[in-house]
């Protein structure tokens, strides 16, 4: 009988008589390769049980898994849409696949994803939590508590939930509500590498920057290939004006993955500080095409302009962010600022009223506005 691997669905094959034995072999060789953690291993078993089956959904599906852990998700991905045609309603499956689009940045065929695996099974309380924190990625942080607070409902011991609302509320500046629920979700699960890289976003959004590289450390300590820490870190040496330091990390960061947009964006973030914009722009650019119209890629191309004095391009990059995301505040606020650049104080003023309209909690956005207003007086 074939066994399945960590993270697949409910998938069973049954195998004809003719090349079952050595495609049953390869496969459960696999799966030993994937237990003991060997997942390029794993890749090379899958592959060969393949070759005497190819229609086999399990074995699509474990290779899926195995080129994700080894961070090759674009194939991981055709993988995973094989299975997917076997079993359409298998909710797993579609959390699989989000989870593989969210690592590649493709934010919007990553919350598909989430939704369609939570309609098929409404208490899928892990594909809440994993939906949460794509929400809150993207900025849409109500969104983002209501799937946290929701699958703490459903499951009030998952540790992950209470991490990533944890998450959310540090990032808008909900000090209280953050620290309780990070502590909380480390009292369930001590060692959870998210809950120290909340701890650390906690710190970065205090100005922590030095405390925040302390936990990232600690993060790595844990696990070395970790990207999401080396990006924070890289994030931190930005702010603490530190460039090689920044730069280093934000590159260890494409190593371990090569189709994380975030980094691209990390990167395009230290170039412009640097005022290098050739470099910057290069960099938002290759992020827009990993992050399927995601706002925030155009946004930042926008900025770039503003900046280099490009006012033209600068004002189709913001059209371009908005048209995907007319509400989102830190695009309109930086599209005031492409105007008031241009001394258009009128439709600046505009801009930073819907940015205010918007903005919600977020504290650190407020205060940028409120600064912007006053800039207007002037």
């Amino acid at each position: 009988m074939k066994r399945t691997a960590l993270l697949v669905s409910s998938i069973l094959s049954l195998f004809l008589a003719s090349c079952k034995d050595m495609a049953l072999e390869y496969y459960n060789q696999g799966i030993d390769a994937m237990e003991k953690g060997d997942a390029a291993a794993a890749v090379e078993d899958f592959e060969k049980s393949l070759a005497y089956r190819r229609d086999d959904p399990d074995a699509h599906l474990n290779l899926g898994v195995a080129y994700y852990t080894i961070g090759n998700y674009s194939v991981a991905l055709e993988h995973l849409k094989i299975a997917l045609e076997s079993s359409p309603s298998d909710p797993v499956l579609h959390f699989n696949i989000a989870e593989t689009h969210a690592a590649m940045g493709s934010h919007q065929a990553a919350s598909r994803e989430y939704a369609r695996a939570i309609q098929l099974k409404n208490d899928f309380y892990e594909a809440l939590t994993a939906y949460g924190k794509l929400l809150m990625q993207t900025g849409d942080y109500e969104a983002a508590e209501e799937n946290l607070v929701h699958a703490i409902t459903i499951k009030p011991s998952y540790g992950k939930a209470y991490i990533y609302l944890g998450w959310v509320y540090a990032k808008t500046g909900k000090v209280n509500q953050a620290t309780f629920y990070l502590y909380r979700g480390l009292q369930s699960d001590p060692k959870s590498i998210e809950g120290r890289t909340g701890l650390a976003m906690l710190f970065y959004e205090k100005g922590l920057f030095d405390d925040a590289v302390s936990e990232y450390e600690k993060v790595t300590l844990q696990d070395e290939n970790n990207a999401e820490a080396f990006l924070g870190m890289g994030r931190c040496y930005t702010a603490l004006g530190q460039t090689r330091l920044a730069d280093n990390a934000l590159q260890k960061t494409l190593e371990l993955r090569p189709d994380f947009a975030d980094a691209r964006l990390a990167l395009g973030d230290l170039y412009l500080k640097e005022k290098d914009y050739p470099r910057a722009a290069a960099e938002y650019r290759t992020a827009a095409g990993q992050m399927e119209n995601d706002p925030q890629a155009y946004a930042s191309l926008g900025r770039v302009s503003t900046a280099a004095g490009d006012f033209k391009e600068a004002e189709t990059c913001f059209e371009k962010a908005l048209l995907i995301a007319p509400d989102d505040p830190w695009v309109l606020y930086h599209a005031g600022q492409l105007y008031k650049s241009m001394r258009d104080a009128d439709k600046a003023r505009v801009y930073f009223e819907k940015s205010l309209a918007n903005a919600g909690t977020d504290e650190q956005l407020r205060s940028l506005l409120s600064d912007a207003f006053n800039s207007l007086k002037n």
